[in-house]
Parts: C-alpha cells; structure tokens; sequence
C-alpha cells in the first residue's frame, strides 16, 4: 500500500511539518513520495511564476527533509485542488495518500474524489499525532461479508508491516428503527459482529466489538470521542469505475465529525 504516496504541500510551516512527520513515520525505503504543490489560477498572469518558485522551494524541502535512499517527485501546478488531486493520483499511479487536515476543516469534497486509501493527517488540537497511530484503532464495520474480509484483509496485512501490537475495537451502527423494532435483528448483528471479533482475535487477540445502537450517524462519531482511538478505519465503496467513492451519511458524519487520524480504505 505504501509503495507510491501522494502528499500536498502548500508550503506552509504546517505541511513542512507535516512532511517532516511523513519521512519520519511512513516512507520506507521501497517507498515513492510524490510532493504536490497546487497554485491557484486566481494569481493570473504571474501563475506560471509562481507555480515555477513553488516547485524549486518544494524540491529543496524534500532533498532537506526526506532521506536520500527514498525516492521523491516533486510536482507543482496551477488549478483546483479537488480537481488536481484526484487526477495526479491516478495519472501517478498513487497507492495512497496523506492529506493534512485542519481542526474543523471539511475534507469530504477532496475525499469522494480518490478511490485509493487516504490516511487523514490530524487531531483534536490541530498538531500532528505524537504516538503510534496503530496503538488504539477503531474499525466501523457495516458487517457485509465481503466488504468485512476485504477491510480486515487490509488491516492484518498493515499490521503486519508495522509491528506494532494494536488494541482494536471493532463498532457496527444499528439504526434505532432497526433496533426498536425486532430484537431478532439486534441478536443477528450482535451474533455476526461476535463472530468477525473472533476471527480478528487469531491475529490480533488485543481485539474488542461492540454493536451501537441508534442513528449510526450520532452514535458512532460519540462512541469514537469517548474511546478517544489513536486511528479510526472507515471502508468506503468506489462508484464503478470511477475515480470516486461513495460516502453516505453515516461516513460523512465519521470523517466530519471525529478529530483523530482517520484511515479511508475503497472496499
């Protein structure tokens, strides 16, 4: 997965940090990072200028920050960000991206446009994460068998890579009207989400479930605040073929109103 990454720079003493925090946390030696800087059209004639200055400063950040045997592409160009984005990743051949985000900014309109996993870089007080990412993870999970084995496939096979023994709380919404009405359904999920626990547990013993009951979309973002993870892991389905993935409420409602890093996996 972390073979080719995207990563936007907009130069700011925040996403230099940022990258600082990438090279030292993420990119291994069989790692490509591709370091975009997007210049806004609105600077009108001096855009071409601009666009030149900003990918010299962004190739000398990179030859200072990220180490020499790791390979980087600087690229720098004008237009709009969710626009430009999506079609590097796809042009680059990306395998993931990082993308630094604000306390209280919305990165959903970005975040539909890529069908590859995004790590969403940020925390409740707007820095970057000081521990482990992997310690404490949080996976919502809407039980299809499929989209399940796929998500947690990609999870063990992280896991693996990074060595880190993780506590893992596995969370499935069940909407109040679902719950309220047939205790059968409340037993089957609960059943269900014991068994996946289960199979987790072989890899992962450290690993905790927990069906929520009530509208998925108020309950799960609490539910995560109280548990307070150190990575949230959220599948999301892409849209056919289409550079694009399909973000319903209850996803939007896990991106827009957690604070921690959050991990977005196409399923």
């Amino acid at each position: 997965m972390l073979t080719r990454i995207l990563y936007p720079v907009d130069l700011s003493p925040r996403s230099q940090k940022g990258l600082a925090w990438i090279a030292n946390r993420v990119l291994q030696k069989h790692s490509t990072l591709v370091a975009v800087h997007v210049v806004s059209p609105a600077a009108g004639l001096d855009t071409p200028r601009y666009v030149h200055d900003a990918e010299v400063t962004l190739d000398t950040l990179c030859n200072t920050i990220v180490a020499p045997d790791i390979s980087c592409k600087v690229i720098s160009t004008a237009g709009n960000m969710e626009e430009v984005l999506p079609e590097i990743a796809h042009t680059e051949k990306c395998s993931f991206a990082i993308l630094p985000v604000l306390k209280g900014e919305s990165i959903l309109p970005l975040v539909k446009q890529m069908a590859i996993p995004q790590f969403l870089l940020r925390t409740g007080n707007g820095d970057f994460p000081e521990e482990d990412v992997f310690t404490k993870i949080i996976i919502t999970l809407d039980l299809s068998p499929e989209r399940t084995d796929f998500l947690l496939t990609r999870m063990k096979d992280i896991l693996s890579d990074s060595g880190i023994s993780s506590t893992i709380h596995l969370l499935h919404g069940l909407p109040l009207e679902i719950a309220e009405g047939s205790q059968n359904l409340v037993n089957a999920a609960t059943e269900a989400l014991e068994e996946v626990r289960s199979e987790v547990s072989k890899w992962n013993p450290d690993t905790l479930a927990e069906v929520i009951s009530g509208q998925p979309e108020e309950e799960l973002p609490r539910k995560i605040m109280e548990i307070q993870p150190t990575l949230l892991v959220v599948g999301l389905a892409t849209h056919g073929e289409m550079w694009q993935l399909i973000l319903g409420s209850t996803a939007e409602a896990l991106i827009d109103k957690t604070s921690c890093p959050v991990l977005i996996i196409p399923t």
